[in-house]
């Protein structure tokens, strides 16, 4: 099975010196197996899907006259042999919403590049937007960057995603909004509970209906809900049968809408 990185540190570049805590490979075939379509990715984190689309494959804009700009993937996709089966594993998805975090903060993703080779580099990663290393690390690996780092446009990329506190570099509150949102095991993001849906918890696991937003206090997937929702049932015998708030059930149909 062959992997694609998600960052320019696919070509193995060398680490940076400093040690943080190792966290073991990522070999769980239920995070490492793809189980999204890239819309589906999409939809569950809130982008659009040609942002995704880019996040997955790249691009190239060609400009008369001019150079072209390229971009390589920035998560974890495995290529299907038609193209037409789901490419994007969980910590493809994992990575995904990461990314949405740092676009939340206003950080547009050609100019976020050079900080997420610096995180992969120093966490010593190359899926560190998965790792719980991340949200341990993160905030101040990019902190000692914008001290090092002579590029205005670098140090202010850090700025948008990074604070000082107390002599020490923490994530802005936009970013820690995702981030808390996100339960780790043996390193890794094992669940991530969606912030699509306001008035319903809804987390996606791998382990739990194939990794489909499910609601977290009954263990019912979402899509059962919209399918009898769709086909003309009312929210109050929905909210009857699934022993679920008649709020809940509606902030569900209107979040997958």
């Amino acid at each position: 099975m062959q992997y694609w990185p998600s960052s320019e540190l696919a070509r193995g570049g060398p680490t940076m010196p400093r040690t943080l805590a190792s966290v073991p490979p990522l070999d769980d075939p239920a995070y490492t197996t793809p189980i999204y379509h890239r819309p589906e990715v999409a939809r569950l984190i809130g982008i659009r899907p040609n942002t995704l689309r880019n996040w997955a494959k790249g691009y190239i804009i060609k400009r008369p006259g001019r150079y072209d700009t390229s971009s390589k993937a920035l998560i974890t996709t495995i290529p299907t042999a038609n193209g037409r089966g789901p490419s994007i594993p969980f910590v493809g998805l994992a990575e995904s919403y990461m990314l949405a975090a740092f676009r939340q903060a206003g950080v547009p993703m050609q100019r976020i590049r050079p900080a997420l080779r610096r995180l992969e580099e120093q966490i010593g990663l190359p899926q560190a937007l998965a790792s719980e290393q991340l949200m341990t690390d993160g905030a101040e690996v990019l902190w000692e960057y914008r001290e090092t780092t002579d590029n205005p446009l670098e140090k202010e990329v850090v700025d948008e995603l990074v604070v000082l506190r107390n002599g020490q570099g923490v994530f802005r509150e936009v970013v820690k909004d995702y981030l808390v949102r996100v339960s780790y095991e043996d390193g890794w993001a094992k669940v991530i509970h969606l912030p699509t849906w306001k008035n319903a918890d809804i987390f996606v696991d791998p382990r739990i209906n194939g990794g489909k937003p499910t609601v977290a206090r009954r263990g019912i997937r979402v899509s059962d809900i919209i399918d009898r929702s769709t086909a003309g049932e009312s929210s109050e015998d929905l909210a009857y049968d699934y022993e679920l708030e008649i709020s809940e059930v509606e902030s569900i149909i209107s979040g997958a809408a």
